[in-house]
């Protein structure tokens, strides 16, 4: 059997909005993605999808406030089985990526299983807020490794702050330029 070279994998940079930070008890709200090519590092395709809850009467209310959660802005947001089957045909093979993006992944892993959908992910999963940690820990200037500090640093203008789309694209961004390259475009 061929191994196949990880630079062949794409790139599938998540994020996820939730209802709160508990993935037991909490759901996925929102979910932004881009496919990456794994050589060049452009971005090949979006993706974005608000969930429809099933138990909004768990949220945390300030999670919903965080997250700008209406009920009239989720009128027409997608049962998350069809967002599950829809991300597992968005990169098969493909490496995850995010920002503390084990967090996210948590959430997904949960909806994988009580849907039974076998995930057709790369186990491997790179975290863009260990770089960024390792990257600016010589630097006193600065304090955290939130997104919002990390993107502030790094001159990177962040058009909504907890939107999935928007969130996971600054995360993109920050990425490219801890790995010292350009956007290399679609």
């Amino acid at each position: 059997m061929k191994i196949k070279d990880f630079r062949e994998r794409p790139l599938l940079f998540i994020d996820l909005e939730m209802s709160g930070l508990n993935p037991l008890i909490h759901e996925i709200l929102e979910v932004g993605v881009l496919v990456v090519d794994g050589k060049t590092l452009g971005i090949k395709a979006e993706y974005e999808a608000k969930v429809k809850p099933e138990h909004i009467e768990t949220a945390d209310p300030l999670a919903l406030r965080i997250n700008g959660y209406k009920t009239e802005n989720w009128k027409d947001a997608k049962p998350l089985k069809k967002i599950l089957e829809d991300l597992n045909k968005l990169a098969p093979e493909g490496m995850i990526v995010g920002f503390n993006v084990v967090f996210d992944s948590m959430f997904l892993d949960l909806g994988f299983r009580k849907f039974n959908i076998k995930p057709n992910f790369d186990y491997h999963i790179l975290d863009v807020l260990s770089l960024a940690w390792a990257y600016v820990l010589p630097d006193s200037n600065v304090h955290e490794v939130k997104l919002s500090t990390l993107c502030k640093h790094f001159g990177i203008e962040r058009k909504e702050k907890h939107r999935a789309l928007a969130d996971i694209k600054a995360t993109y961004e920050l990425f490219t330029k801890l790995m010292g390259i350009r956007q290399l475009g679609n």
